[in-house]
């Protein structure tokens, strides 16, 4: 594999890690159609509904920290393969829970693979292919997300009938998934070459490269804009079917299926726009204008009737994931970047971006429990503000920033 295509085999690696990553988010986000369901039945409010959701986020950002240094300690694919049978155990493990303590451990079983699958991705990817593939390679990645969201509220309560209204089997059956994957990338998953490495950038890394990475303006921008785009997603993708149901009285079915446009349409942008933005070759008008579009969308989505609510779901969707294919390929073009050193500004990107993402369901569903969950939303959706300003004030990284 020592010309810039690369060897064929990298196709085998990117499937694997993406089936890896599509069931860690569906694993994130399973809980939340049946929500009211669990509640019920484990007799939580909806403030500990919300933090049995978020605390994967927690776990995420904690062990998104040490990623990219265990990467380098161990090597990315056994980090990789480790995090997909925590997931994988951790799924399993809800077929013995008949608690809230229980149901709680297993979210954090699967948030402690999640946050080592996560960082890890962008090392394997900035490994095995070169730097003209990268981008679109990225915008596969980051769709991953909203092809696992269109399958949780699509496919969540069908399967929730379909297996005896259980809501512990369909978990469980998501864990069969995570297991036969990580046993495929436990037999295929292999190290890869490095491509447009910087000689002076291949030293090992240490606690000091967390300090020189976080010095750089762009990286904490970025990871700042990330925390802002994850608060009003996570939030909005947890919270939004039961806003459906308890406020605007529809049915179960119905709400999942009206949530489900947001993914859908998270899925057109993703690829309409990582296509985009990889050949105009630039970064920044694919991310600020997109987090004021979820702003919008969400207060549409929120307070529209018929059409109007259902325009604001897609915008909201279209927005969210619009801009994550800049979001992945950015960092892999700040200067002086190696694997290892992306390693690490996922690592503190991603760890800032789900800590938010871990406080907002949880504080939410406090707040919402005071105010209401309408009120809450709109608050909430702020933080999409937030991230445009970070965004907008970031330098253009891509091929084509000196004609721009």
């Amino acid at each position: 594999m020592s010309n810039e295509r690369g060897n064929e085999y990298r196709w085998v690696i990117i499937t694997i890690l993406f089936l890896g990553i599509m069931g860690m988010n569906v694993l994130w986000f399973v809980p939340s159609p049946l929500l009211t369901v669990i509640m019920e039945e484990l007799d939580l409010s909806l403030t500990l509904g919300g933090l049995g959701i978020s605390v994967v986020c927690l776990l995420m950002a904690v062990f998104s920290l040490t990623g990219g240094w265990l990467a380098e300690r161990i090597g990315a694919e056994k980090a990789f393969r480790d995090g997909l049978w925590f997931m994988a155990a951790g799924a399993l493990y809800c077929c013995l829970v008949d608690n809230y303590t229980g149901f709680f451990i297993s979210r954090i079983v699967i948030g402690i693979g999640s946050g080592l699958c996560l960082t890890i991705s962008g090392v394997i990817i900035m490994k095995w292919f070169p730097e003209r593939e990268r981008p679109y390679v990225n915008t596969i990645n980051s769709l991953l997300p909203y092809v696992a969201t269109v399958f949780t509220f699509t496919l969540t309560v069908p399967l929730f009938i379909w297996l005896g209204h259980s809501w512990r089997l369909v978990i469980v059956a998501w864990g069969i998934f995570l297991a036969l994957t990580a046993l495929a990338w436990t037999i295929g998953g292999r190290a890869g070459e490095k491509f447009n490495v910087p000689d002076a950038a291949g030293a090992g890394l240490g606690r000091s490269s967390y300090v020189e990475v976080w010095k750089n303006r762009e990286v904490r921008l970025l990871s700042v804009a990330l925390a802002g785009d994850l608060w009003s997603f996570q939030f909005l993708s947890s919270i939004l079917p039961t806003f459906y149901t308890a406020e605007s009285g529809m049915s179960m079915e119905l709400a999942s299926r009206l949530t489900a446009i947001f993914p859908v349409s998270g899925i057109a942008a993703g690829l309409l726009c990582g296509i985009w933005m990889s050949r105009l070759g630039l970064r920044k008008p694919f991310t600020y204008p997109l987090h004021v579009m979820i702003f919008i969308g969400t207060f549409m989505a929120i307070n529209g009737n018929g059409f109007l609510r259902v325009l604001g779901i897609a915008m909201a969707g279209f927005g969210n994931a619009g801009w994550a294919p800049a979001l992945f390929t950015m960092p892999m073009e700040f200067d002086d970047m190696n694997p290892e050193k992306v390693g690490v500004v996922f690592s503190i990107m991603l760890s800032i971006g789900y800590l938010a993402a871990f406080i907002s369901p949880w504080l939410g569903g406090w707040l919402a429990e005071m105010i209401s969950i309408h009120h809450t939303i709109f608050l909430f959706s702020f933080s999409s503000l937030i991230a445009a300003i970070c965004t907008f004030l970031m330098k253009e990284t891509g091929p084509c920033r000196n004609a721009s």
